[in-house]
């Protein structure tokens, strides 16, 4: 194959409005998909913000309750073994409540 005739293919390829058409949209496409993961990062859809509510789930505990077991919380007087026990969960998530891990928003 002759390289002049490959060069000439290629550049009648980059000179087409075509090719120039489409490298915009993808660049106007990368852009707003940028714009839009840094305008939404960390937001849940509307859909699943309601779903994710306390009152909306079956949960073993309320909001007035996570706030008990934090106001209570005492280490080695009133420990996390006797919390887990009186709310009926496990010393893991009553640990959780605690660091702030879980019910953050409480």
């Amino acid at each position: 194959m002759d390289i002049k005739l490959i060069q000439e293919q290629l550049k009648k390829i980059e000179d087409s409005s075509f090719a120039k058409k489409t490298d915009k949209q993808l660049m106007a496409w990368d852009i707003l998909s940028e714009l839009y993961k840094q305008q939404y990062q960390g937001i849940q859809p509307l859909a699943l913000v309601k779903y994710n509510d306390s009152e909306n789930r079956k949960t073993k505990l309320t909001k007035e309750q996570v706030l008990e077991i934090r106001k209570k919380y005492n280490p080695h007087v009133y420990g996390k073994k006797r919390l887990s026990i009186e709310y009926g969960v496990s010393v893991s998530v009553i640990y959780r409540i605690i660091k702030g891990i879980m019910w953050k928003n409480v």
